[in-house]
């Protein structure tokens, strides 16, 4: 016989012979059909969130707690079992303040399991039927919107959103632009204008060229609105009133010539962490990694080029070491890359800095006073205003939508939130966001989902708006270009590595692919539908073996394309390249269609291949919509359907009704200039 003995009092925890988690010694050696191990957690203690392929199930045996398995809680007591199925992020925590929780863990591979949970999972979207608010970092007014600001935050969201909508499921897309960014400040300087007047300009060129590339949005937030101070200024003091927010002296970059503090666009220096230049704010533009102003390497003045000397300044900060137990709790259970996880990782393991929440700067939103001596006169931090910048944008959409503002609105439909940004950005969204939002707010819940891009370049070059190494989105997007543009970008995204952006690569992709593959194909399915049935779609008849071949790929569209467009599958070159393989195969199944309409016209088999084929186009124009919304606006209206979204499943074109694909539908006219070759 062998007895599990179990500790039942917290006083027992504390014996020299406890152990946390123990494998019994009988069951030691793998001679047992399954693993097994007996489990005792702390009052308020919670196992790491974490999942298998395996199969687990849990035998509470003293205690209580509560489980939480891909957002499902249940409250589990001293002789509850629980499940848990392949793939789920699941955790226990035991929600007793005077008594340990103790329960055994058995768990083994079970792959038809592990296979019927693959099923489902893919079947359904890890935020089920809640509203969806869509978070891409707001662009900095310094400049105007280039493509390689569209390709990332701006078109991934664009694309979720789309995809999102088409499935019927209530999403948002939050836009404006940023805060009090000192780059717009320096820009400013140098332009003879105001901040505003700057920024006010700038907006609107950005929102044209968000326009001119198809990405709409539900609210904006221009630099001059009223109701971001007030929403920024109630964090700021709620916070402090909080003690979140601290007052400290700190030793800061000093410019004698001009006689002000250094931060952020008004200072040079190298990143003590990887040496690079590419140095903004808090963080390194190169390797994300976040420094202190103070630790700034060989620091000078970037408006004059004097070097730098210390100065104690007292600044507010909000110190993130004391969140990191929160902070490492929400992050695991966060959908995200396994790119930006390793970033994640990497931060958390050493010291989380102090976040610095005001800063001396010529414009932005002044701190209150009645605070530390010593900071009158200073400004909020930009950094520290992301979060009251999504308030601001939640509150206008509340409004919107009949609520009397963001909180009511939080409340009464528990939206998610996806945050979409570039790798430069990583350790504002990943931690400042959450750190700040959570502070201040429980509801709405913190992001559960992170979309980061890496850099675009440009014929091997990064994107730069100050040496005017760039393609401005206004410029180079237009009604004829917009979609053979967009599938470009989406199929050439930086996902998780820099891609280039190649003028000539993508003049020869519209000649090749889409005027020499996809025009030609949508022109042939035409003329073989006026030759042989004037025009008027036929109905199905008998089925040939390509036939049902074929008719398993559309299906595989439907299935596929749109579980790429879900935030936390989120694949824009995995959805490219389904569009794409798909039109390789309708043009192969083309020549099918050739074969047998020359042999016998009026068959069945003829007529379920026309059929068919019409169905193909109808998919396109359906699924592919995200990605190409003029085409499927247009095919949609060619083939009688105009207005319909994508469906669950393949659909055929009604039966009798005259169509006529008229293109063209891509055009040879790709010469795009640089901002270099404009200027």
């Amino acid at each position: 016989m062998h007895v599990i003995p179990i500790p039942r009092t917290v006083g027992e925890l504390e014996l020299p012979g406890f152990v946390r988690s123990l494998e019994p010694a009988w069951a030691e050696g793998g001679g047992l059909p399954f693993n097994l191990r007996r489990v005792t957690l702390r009052p308020g203690e919670t196992t790491a969130p974490h999942n298998h392929h395996d199969t687990e199930v849990w035998v509470i045996l003293d205690g209580r707690g509560e489980v939480v398995s891909d957002q499902e809680r249940a409250q589990v007591a001293a002789g509850d079992t629980v499940r848990l199925p392949p793939l789920g992020v699941h955790t226990l925590r035991n929600t007793a303040e005077d008594r340990p929780l103790t329960f055994l863990t058995t768990w083994w591979e079970d792959m038809a399991a592990l296979d019927r949970a693959h099923e489902e999972r893919l079947g359904r979207p890890a935020g089920g039927e809640r509203p969806v608010l869509l978070l891409p970092s707001f662009p900095t007014p310094n400049g105007e919107l280039h493509l390689g600001h569209v390709v990332g935050p701006f078109l991934g969201a664009d694309l979720v959103r789309r995809g999102l909508t088409g499935r019927g499921i209530d999403a948002h897309l939050l836009l404006g632009t940023v805060g009090h960014q000192s780059q717009v400040a320096a820009a400013a300087i140098r332009q003879g204008l105001s901040f505003y007047e700057l920024a006010e300009r700038n907006t609107d060129a950005i929102q044209e060229a968000l326009a001119a590339a198809g990405i709409g949005c539900d609210v904006f937030v221009r630099p001059s609105a009223p109701e971001y101070p007030r929403m920024a200024l109630e964090v700021f003091e709620r916070l402090r009133a909080d003690g979140a927010v601290i007052a400290k002296t700190v030793a800061s970059n000093y410019c004698v010539g001009c006689d002000t503090f250094l931060f952020e666009a008004f200072v040079a220096g190298a990143c003590p962490r990887c040496g690079s230049h590419d140095t903004a704010g808090i963080e390194c533009e190169a390797c994300a990694l976040p420094f202190a102003d103070e630790d700034l390497v060989d620091p000078g003045c970037a408006t004059c080029g004097t070097p730098a000397e210390q100065r104690d300044l007292t600044r507010y900060y909000l110190p993130l070491e004391p969140q990191r137990e929160k902070l490492t709790a929400y992050l695991r259970t966060t959908h995200m890359s396994a790119r930006l996880r390793a970033y994640v990782e990497r931060v958390l393991a050493g010291p989380l800095p102090d976040l610095p929440v005001s800063t001396v700067a010529p414009d932005g939103i002044l701190v209150p006073p009645g605070g530390a001596e010593g900071t009158g006169g200073q400004r909020l931090y930009s950094a520290f205003e992301l979060a009251a910048r999504f308030l601001t944008a939640l509150d206008a959409l509340a409004k919107d939508r009949g609520a009397a503002g963001w909180r009511e609105y939080a409340e009464e439909n528990d939206p998610r939130t996806v945050l979409f940004f570039g790798f430069d950005n990583a350790f504002l969204r990943t931690i400042v966001f959450p750190a700040v939002l959570g502070s201040f707010t429980d509801r709405p819940a913190l992001p559960d989902t992170m979309i980061c891009n890496e850099f675009y370049t440009l014929d091997g070059r990064k994107f730069s708006t100050g040496r005017l190494h760039a393609i401005w989105g206004r410029e180079v997007f237009g009604e004829q270009t917009r979609d053979q543009l967009r599938l470009y970008l989406a199929a050439t995204r930086p996902d998780v590595r820099r891609r280039d952006f190649d003028i000539a690569e993508y003049a020869e992709f519209v000649r090749t692919e889409l005027i020499g593959g996809w025009e030609l194909w949508l022109t042939s399915v035409d003329d073989r539908l006026s030759k042989h049935f004037g025009g008027i779609v036929p109905e199905a008849g008998s089925w040939n073996a390509e036939a049902e071949q074929f008719y398993g790929q559309i299906r595989e569209l439907h299935a596929q394309l749109p579980r790429a467009l879900e935030p936390e599958r989120f694949d824009a070159r995995g959805a490219a390249e389904l569009v794409r393989a798909f039109v390789r195969r309708a043009r192969r199944f083309a020549e099918v269609c050739e074969d047998v309409l020359g042999a016998t016209p009026l068959s069945g088999d003829a007529r379920t291949c026309m059929a068919l084929e019409l169905m193909a186009v109808l998919s396109l124009a359906e699924v592919a919509r995200p990605l190409l919304p003029v085409l499927a606006t247009r095919l949609g209206e060619q083939l009688g359907t105009s207005g319909s979204t994508a469906h669950g499943a393949p659909r055929w074109v009604p039966a009798a009704t005259e169509v006529a694909l008229t293109g063209p539908y891509f055009t040879a006219d790709v010469a795009i200039r640089t901002a270099a070759d404009a200027d």
